[in-house]
């Protein structure tokens, strides 16, 4: 039985480019395995091995243990906290740090996907582009130029009408575009004082916001954004992207974190903590959608049953979290904006 791991995904994918780093940083043997459920309806694309698969979404481990199959990046990456213990854990060891991380790590992938969404789908220039390269990689070489293009454009079509779904629109534009700048700031002023958000080493809220913002990085005018406003996060995401040699030690308690994080965790606080509040409250009385105003800007969505759990899980880890972690990040919470909602 091999002892390495399979990951099946796409570079598109932020979740799977998240995986994907975190598997190198942590030197954990793993293929790399294209493969989608996101095919087009003339493309029967999907893997054999996955028709099984519930639920259906990319990425997906398939773990050498015992062949079983595995999704959601985050809790993948917890579970091989337990599976492959290391001295490289993305987890830090003081509570409240690995909290931050957690939080951090949840907005990259609930709202950072928004942001990767908006950009890439919004206007025909990027969509036109990304479309083609997902097709490129899953149909692999030997295939007709114009084949290529056919599933390159179904697969476009399936993404954009699902940006509603996403809460990618005209509407919400200015918000997200606007929590795009902040997060692409943020990132500057940290590069300037560490390598990462907890010190010389990446935690997994590293990871979570590398997925969307690997994603800007590579799509035209999110990537242009990025590289004029913040050559910072392109080096963050370059070293990131293949950390195996990286080798850095955690800060030593929240009192150390630079302003940037706070900062970060500010755009937690204005835009992705608000969300999760009005969205949970909606899902409560069964309303179809949320609405509500993000810093005096205008957001509107369909509910979203999963990120109401999303809320739910962040607000029973600062319950959980002991006395005096609390009192050490609270400060940083309450700046931010984000102590609030969570608890509440």
């Amino acid at each position: 039985m091999s002892d390495r791991y399979r990951l099946y995904g796409v570079l598109a994918s932020p979740y799977a480019a998240k995986l994907r780093a975190l598997f190198r940083y942590r030197r954990i043997p793993f293929d790399w395995v294209p493969a989608s459920f996101d095919w087009a309806p003339d493309f029967q694309l999907v893997r054999p091995e996955l028709s099984n698969v519930q639920p259906r979404i990319i990425p997906i481990v398939r773990y050498p243990q015992d062949q079983s199959y595995h999704t959601d990046s985050t809790f993948i990456a917890l579970d091989l906290e337990q599976h492959v213990p290391g001295s490289r854990s993305v987890v830090p060891p003081d509570p409240g740090l690995a909290f931050l991380s957690n939080l951090i790590d949840d907005f990259g992938d609930e709202w950072g996907v928004k942001i990767a969404f908006q950009y890439r789908w919004g206007n025909e220039h990027d969509r036109n582009l990304t479309n083609r390269a997902v097709m490129a990689e899953l149909l692999g070489g030997g295939v007709p130029q114009a084949t290529i293009c056919h599933a390159a454009e179904q697969f476009r079509d399936r993404q954009v009408s699902r940006m509603p779904l996403v809460g990618a629109t005209p509407l919400n534009a200015p918000a997200i575009e606007a929590s795009y700048a902040r997060v692409l700031d943020a990132l500057s002023g940290l590069r300037e004082r560490q390598a990462f958000l907890f010190g010389g080493r990446p935690s997994l809220g590293d990871f979570g916001l590398f997925g969307a913002l690997f994603t800007c990085r590579n799509d035209p005018t999110p990537g242009e954004i990025m590289r004029q406003r913040s050559p910072g996060t392109l080096d963050w995401i370059y070293v990131l992207d293949e950390a195996s040699g990286v080798e850095g030690d955690w800060i030593g308690e929240p009192s150390a974190l630079p302003q940037s994080v706070t900062d970060l965790l500010g755009v937690v606080g204005d835009f992705y903590l608000p969300f999760l509040e009005a969205n949970a409250a909606a899902c409560g009385k069964g309303e179809k959608m949320v609405e509500l105003e993000l810093l005096g800007l205008p957001y509107r969505q369909g509910t979203f049953r999963y990120q109401a759990k999303c809320l739910h899980w962040l607000r029973d880890q600062w319950r959980a979290l002991d006395a005096a972690s609390k009192r050490r990040i609270a400060p940083l919470l309450e700046e931010s904006g984000c102590l609030r909602v969570l608890s509440a």
